[in-house]
Parts: structure tokens; sequence; C-alpha cells
């Protein structure tokens, strides 16, 4: 079992190292938006380019993010009915939801965002009008990255819950 948790400290590791550039990701996300607001009121600065920029490096944060706030549970429980319930049924939902939803949805993410970001990429995509940020694969590529920390998050949590059904001394609070 001391295996098992080390396996899924190792897959929650990359969603935890992404997760902290974002938070310095949010520095550069506040200077980008200050800078085009002073320029815009004061200075008549403001461009299409630092809009899109504002809404690139969110997006990204925001994506990149999942698999980080799965493995420290901060997205969103219905718990009105898991309340009710047993730690042992609450534990067994967590791995069926991940192996039959999570997992195969973020699957198809990884399939069909590679293939959206690979004809960005082979068609030289850029904003529409030309008047905004080249590249457009670069943010797309956010996409199956983002489902890849999914995946690698979900199964960190599948087998620290796992591990909490045979051994609940070895994992505190999971769900």
């Amino acid at each position: 079992m001391e295996r098992l948790l080390a396996v899924s400290d190792g897959l929650a590791a990359p969603c935890r190292a992404v997760a902290r550039v974002c938070g310095w990701l949010l520095l550069v996300l506040m200077a980008v938006i200050l800078y085009d607001v002073i320029g815009r009121r004061f200075f008549s600065t403001g461009s299409f380019k630092l809009q899109e920029l504002e809404w690139h490096i969110h997006g990204a944060i925001a994506v990149l993010c999942f698999g980080f706030a799965y493995v420290e549970n901060a997205h969103v429980r219905i718990d009105l009915f898991s309340q009710r319930m047993t730690r042992k049924t609450r534990l067994w939902i967590e791995i069926l939801a991940i192996a039959l939803f999570l997992i195969p949805f973020m699957v198809l993410l990884v399939w069909y965002g590679y293939d959206f970001t690979m004809r960005s990429f082979t068609r030289g995509e850029g904003s529409p009008g030309g008047v905004g940020l080249p590249n457009r694969w670069i943010i797309k590529s956010a996409i199956p990255i983002g489902a890849l920390l999914t995946i690698s998050g979900g199964l960190s949590v599948m087998m620290r819950a796992i591990v909490a059904l045979r051994r609940p001394d070895l994992v505190q609070e999971l769900v």
C-alpha cells in the first residue's frame, strides 16, 4: 500500500508543479491587465494583442490547473446525498467516477485537443483579422496538456482511494 501511495504522489507531482507555475502566471496576468487598463485609460495605448494575451493566460491557468484542483479536493462536489453515505461508499463512488467518467472524458479531450492543436499549427492559425496574436496553436495546446494533467491527478486520487479502502490508517481525509 505504501508503494501505491508513492505512485500516487508521483502522479500528483506534475499537477502541483504546473499549479506553482500557474500561480506565478497569475502575477503576469495581473501585470498585463494593469498595463492594459492604465494604458487604455491614460495613454491611449491599448491593443487587441494585450486583450488576447489576457484571455490566453487566464484560459491556460484555468485549464492547466484542473488536475491540481482534483488532487487537492478543491473541485466542486454535490454533498447533498454523499453526506449521508458511509466513507467506504463515498470512496467507491469516487473510484467509479474517475474510472468511468473522468478518465474516458479526458482521453477524448487529449485525442481531439491534440488534433485541434495540430490543425492550428499546420495552418499557421492566428487571430481573426490579423490584429491579434499569432500562433494560436500555443494556447490550443493547453487543452490536451490540461487533460493529461487531469488524468494524472484523477489516477492519483483513485490510487489514494484504493489505499483508503484497504488501509484507512494510511490516508486521512480524501472525500
